[in-house]
């Protein structure tokens, strides 16, 4: 994932089971990417 802010390329971290959190090295913006079963378990 490129960041949407400057387009450096993102680095990641998915250790937790909930979301994957891409963070660019260059201006340091974060995004949060709510894993499937996270999603599902939100809505009911």
């Amino acid at each position: 994932m490129n960041c949407t802010n400057c387009g450096t390329r993102m680095s990641y971290n998915d250790q937790t089971t909930k979301l994957t959190e891409f963070v660019c090295p260059s201006c340091h913006e974060t995004v949060i990417d709510w894993k499937a079963e996270a999603r599902n378990a939100r809505v009911h």
